[in-house]
Parts: C-alpha cells; sequence; structure tokens
C-alpha cells in the first residue's frame, strides 16, 4: 500500500545526508518564522481559512531572501495535473500554490516529489523569483545538493558567505575535538589535509574503517596520497617535501599510541577509533564541499585560520591569510581574463589560485578545453613553508590541475624558473608581513620584474598601510626602484580589522607592469567600510548584505577614475610621497551632521577631563 510518509523520508534522508544539512534551516510542515506564517495565513491547499504548509521548509540563516519548499505525494500518478490548479491532490500544483503565496517575500525554489522508492521517484524543479508574476521551470529531474539549490538562486556572495559560515563552525568543532586530544596546532591542518586526500582515493575511501591499528590506519593514509599523486597529470613538483610533512604526522601519539586521552571527557579512548571518527566526519560534512567545482572557497585556507585562532606565534611570524572577499576583488581590480597567467609569489593555502581559476572557469563558460587549459598552464605560485606549501597542493588538487606548478621555495630564488616555464602575465600577492615596509615592496617589486614583459602586465598586492606612509631610507629606495619601472595605477585604503583577529592596518595596491610612472596619476580609494561586521567564532561577515553594493561604487569610481570628496581622488607621486588616499582626499563636509560636532565636543571635554586638562 502506498503511503505518502515513505516519499517524505526519501526527501527526508537525501536532505540530512547533505554536507551541509547541519547549516541550513530544516522545518516541517510548520514555520517558526513569522514572515512565513504570515504569508500562508489562509493559504491552506483546499482554498478555506486555514493556514497552508508544505512539506518541507528549507531556509538559509545567513540570508532571509531565499527558501526552498518541497512537497511530496505518494503517488506518481497524483504528481501533477494539467491545469496546475489542483494543489490538494498534486505536487506539483501544490508546491506551485505555496512558491507564489511565498514569492511575495522570497525568491522561492519550489520542488515536487512522488513515487515510493528510487527507481520510480519523479521529482520536478520551478524557480519563482521574489515579486515575480510567474515562475520558471528547473530541468533537473533528480533531487539534487543543498549547494546546486544555492546555485539557481545566482548570487555568489551569499553563496561565499554562507560557505564562510559553514567551514567556520565546521572548523571550531574540529579544532576543539583535536584540542580534547592534545593534538598541537600546528599538526591540526596536515592531519586534516592528509585525511581529505587520502579520501580522494576510492579503495582507502571504501577501506578505511577495516584498518585494525592506527598506525596500519596512518599508512594505509599515506599510501592513498601517493596514489593521488601518482599519475604523470597530478605530479607535483615537490612530492618528496609534500609526503614527509604529510608523514610527520604518523609521529603524532594519536598514531603511534593503542589509547589516547580524552581531556574533556578524562578518559582513554582509542586512538584508532578517534582517528576513525574524524575521517567519516571529514567523509560527510567536508570532502564532498572541497571536491565540488562549483565551490570557489579556499576550505583549507579557513580551517588553517580557525586552527591556529589560539597561537599567536603564527600573528609574529607574519603569516596573514587573505579574506575571500578580497581574493574575489583582486580579480576585479586586475581585470583578470580567461588569456592571463596568474602568479603569486607567497600563495600560503592557494587562496588566490583558487579565486583566479574560478572566475577564470566563470568567464570560460562551458568551453572544457579552455578550463583544462586554464588548470594545466595558467596557474603558478611559489609558497616557502612546507606545511603550507602542502595545503596549498592539497587545496588545488581538489580542483583538478594547477597545484604542479606551485613551487616550494624561496620565490626570488625561484624567479627564473617562473618566469622562463610560465610567462605570467599578472600577479596576486599578499606578501608576508614580517619582513618589514620595505621587505613587503621588494616582494611586489619581485612580482613585477617576473611578468612577460611581452604582455600587458599587473600585479595586485595587499601589503601594511606603512608601505605606503612610512619614512625610511629603505623602503623609499624601493619605491624609487618601481616607479621608475612601473605605474602605480591606483592604491585602495582597507578596513582596519579586515583581517581580524590579527591587529593589521593594510591598503591594496595595483600596479600597471613596464609603464614609468612619471606624467601619471595615481587613483585613490578610501575603501574603509566594506560591510563587514565581527561575529564571535565566525569572524568579520556580511552580516547586513551591504558589500555587493558598496564594492559595485568602488569599483564604479576605480574603473572610471572618479573623484569623489570623502572617497577617492587621483594624485601624481614620488618615492617620498604617501601613497594613500588619506593624504589627498577632500573631506565630505556634506555627509556631516549637527550631532557629529556634538559628540566630537563631548568626546573632547571627556578626554581634558580624564587627562586632568586646562
Amino acid at each position: 500500500m502506498v503511503n505518502e510518509r515513505i516519499t517524505e523520508d526519501i526527501v527526508r534522508s537525501h536532505f540530512k545526508d547533505d554536507a551541509l544539512f547541519t547549516s541550513i534551516k530544516w522545518e516541517e510542515q510548520r514555520s517558526s518564522s513569522k514572515r512565513i506564517q504570515d504569508l500562508l495565513k489562509g493559504e491552506s491547499k483546499g482554498k478555506g481559512k486555514g493556514n497552508g504548509y508544505p512539506e518541507f521548509i528549507l531556509s538559509f540563516p545567513t540570508n532571509s531572501s531565499y527558501i526552498i519548499v518541497v512537497e511530496c505525494k505518494a503517488k506518481v500518478s497524483d504528481h501533477c495535473s494539467a491545469s496546475l490548479d489542483e494543489p490538494i491532490k498534486y505536487a506539483v500544483d501544490g508546491v506551485l500554490h505555496y512558491a507564489k503565496a511565498l514569492s511575495v517575500d522570497f525568491n522561492v525554489i519550489a520542488i515536487a516529489v512522488s513515487g515510493q522508492n528510487d527507481t520510480e521517484l519523479k521529482v520536478s524543479h520551478f524557480y519563482w523569483k521574489k515579486n515575480a508574476d510567474n515562475f520558471s521551470f528547473i530541468s533537473d529531474t533528480k533531487l539534487l545538493a543543498i549547494d546546486d539549490y544555492m546555485q539557481v538562486f545566482d548570487d555568489q556572495f551569499f553563496i561565499s558567505d554562507f560557505f564562510t559560515r559553514d567551514i567556520a563552525f565546521k572548523a571550531q568543532y574540529l579544532n576543539e575535538s583535536f584540542n580534547n586530544y592534545t593534538i598541537p596546532e600546528y599538526k591540526r591542518c596536515t592531519m586534516i589535509s592528509a585525511m581529505l586526500l587520502a579520501l580522494i582515493d576510492s579503495n582507502f575511501q571504501s577501506n578505511f574503517e577495516s584498518e585494525p591499528t592506527a598506525n596500519s590506519l596512518g599508512q594505509a593514509m599515506l599510501s592513498a596520497i601517493n596514489a593521488v599523486f601518482e599519475s604523470e597529470e597530478d605530479m607535483v613538483r615537490n612530492k618528496v617535501v609534500l609526503m614527509r610533512e604529510f608523514e610527520s604526522i604518523l609521529n603524532e601519539p594519536i598514531f603511534t599510541q593503542e589509547n589516547i586521552k580524552n581531556k574533556k571527557a578524562k578518559k582513554e579512548e582509542k586512538s584508532l577509533g578517534v582517528l576513525k571518527d574524524f575521517i567519516v566526519y571529514l567523509k560527510k560534512y567536508v570532502y564532498p564541499l572541497i571536491s565540488h567545482s562549483n565551490i570557489g572557497y579556499d576550505v583549507l585556507g579557513r580551517f588553517y585560520i580557525e586552527f591556529i585562532r589560539y597561537a599567536a606565534s603564527e600573528q609574529k611570524s607574519g603569516l596573514v591569510l587573505t579574506p575571500s572577499h578580497i581574493t574575489e576583488l583582486f580579480c576585479d581590480l586586475g581585470e583578470l581574463t580567461t588569456t592571463d597567467i596568474v602568479y603569486d609569489p607567497c600563495c600560503g593555502t592557494g587562496g588566490f589560485l583558487v579565486a583566479a581559476m574560478q572566475r577564470m572557469f566563470k568567464l570560460a563558460g562551458n568551453d572544457i578545453s579552455l578550463r583544462k587549459k586554464i588548470r594545466k598552464y595558467r596557474l603558478c605560485g611559489c609558497e616557502l613553508r612546507s606545511d603550507i606549501f602542502s595545503y596549498a597542493c592539497s587545496s588545488m588538487r581538489f580542483r583538478g590541475d594547477g597545484k604542479s606548478n606551485i613551487y616550494n621555495g624561496s620565490c626570488f630564488n625561484n624567479a627564473k624558473s617562473i618566469a622562463d616555464n610560465h610567462h605570467p602575465s599578472i600577479a596576486f600577492l599578499n606578501p608576508p608581513y614580517d619582513v618589514g615596509s620595505a621587505g613587503q615592496m621588494e616582494f611586489v617589486e619581485h612580482a613585477l620584474n617576473v611578468l612577460d614583459k611581452e604582455k600587458n602586465g599587473r600585479v595586485v598586492a595587499i601589503v601594511q598601510m606603512s608601505c605606503a606612509t612610512k619614512n625610511e631610507s629603505d623602503l623609499f629606495a624601493v619605491k624609487e626602484r618601481l616607479l621608475a619601472k612601473h605605474h602605480l595605477k591606483a592604491v585602495v585604503s582597507m578596513p582596519d580589522d579586515l583581517f581580524y583577529p590579527v591587529g593589521v592596518v593594510t591598503c591594496i595596491m595595483v600596479f600597471e607592469a613596464n609603464k614609468p610612472n612619471k606624467g601619471r596619476k595615481t587613483w585613490f580609494g578610501y575603501f574603509k567600510d566594506d560591510g563587514f561586521e565581527k561575529r564571535k567564532y565566525i569572524g568579520r561577515i556580511d552580516v547586513k548584505d551591504r558589500y555587493t553594493n558598496l564594492k559595485r561604487h568602488l569599483l564604479s569610481a576605480y574603473f572610471n577614475l572618479e573623484e569623489i570628496p570623502g572617497f577617492s581622488v587621483r594624485h601624481e607621486v614620488c618615492a617620498v610621497d604617501e601613497w594613500c588616499a588619506e593624504a589627498y582626499m577632500e573631506t565630505d563636509y556634506s555627509t556631516l551632521l549637527a550631532s557629529d560636532f556634538d559628540k566630537k565636543i563631548r568626546e573632547y571635554c571627556a578626554f581634558k577631563l580624564l587627562t586632568n586638562l586646562k
């Protein structure tokens, strides 16, 4: 006998097995949202006065503009009517009935499902945009992953923001779990990378749960990683360094001892069981995300940020990872195209290369041949630290080719190889900050000198503000060399807390290679407000969905070289000048209010009182 509960169980199981399920809001035949309650008030499918609710409602805590609704029927014969006006009897009619009501305030994906098993299951998809008069069809006839549904909304910043939070929570969970077993911070990301790479190997993925000891599980991981990079196409330039880094984790107590203490539970546990639990978690909740071609996100980079959050030594070492919305902004400022060859001389976990690859893929569309060229030939990088190098190789491996063009070692020592073998046309970089202002600008100089002189070369770099303002002879010397050969096209002052929790004030510099600066003006922008706000455990996020419009305003002024009071100005500079908007920009007095004046007077009076000034 057919039963609608069976159909509902199929749908429920599909979504609950999704890697993103823990980050969405899942509701069944009701909703705690007053907005949804109000829109469905009086929307009973029977056209009575009662309230109506679909079987399932999926919403996104990171953005209240989007919603997914699902309606189920037991019989395939009850899937859809010819006139779409019988919502009680038919799944399609019913879900469109709800979608129409909800589209007053939401962009709605409507899913109709009928059938009792996977073989006969019938699925129809529709997209009803907010305030639209009608819906559009989605061609897929099977239930999709949550990420695939998110792509339908075609809001890349919503997707990026969603993944930022999702990965932050998962990384936090893993970080706390590793801490419970006293696994040091500097080994956590290496262990995560090793497990995720091993899961690429189908043999390991199928058989790791049958390994008898922690040591044999570790050896199986290494064999799987070696197999992943075994083919010529997947060869990395420094495989020995890569494997040595992963081999180092086998010296940790969790791999060498039969039991390990859980500090939180205050008891001994089997090391083998703990390791398998970690891998099972990664297999279910993380691996599907980082191996998904649609996700342009540096997952391992985000994990690394979380894992070093409590390791103050990393901040002192000058290692600062670039936020994903900034790596994407670089693609805009550098006017990246599919013909460019992108170089990052200090690539870290590969954030800039991932962003560049995703942008070029988007521009390439469905051109498979061009996508292959981008993967194989149009991305290259250099990373000094062997552990970070291994993360970069891992990140790029999950996206196909490209990882074979990452070098381990000093970019200055590899300059000739990069120039001769890759002929880059554009460079993105966030140089290490522990080398000082002059040292950071030497990385920029290196990048400019490596670019192919026959191409329209550009360099986009985010550096400490001290590089633009500091009064030092060695800094002036580097800046003088730069301006003698290259044009400082633009400098953008960035938010003071951009790299939160690391406290560093930065600016983005854009150079045009092989165009002497003399006689050319620089465009200076003041982008201190990017819309992001700090949130505990997550970092900086675009809570109020402001970044897209703020970025649009910035890029419009940048491309049109507009001078806007309080925001941007043009000025020709030399080596000893300050390279920042604050030095030349006019104050926009039209935005000041009487209350601003009163506030400053009160602050001044309080200052005098507190400091006993007369």
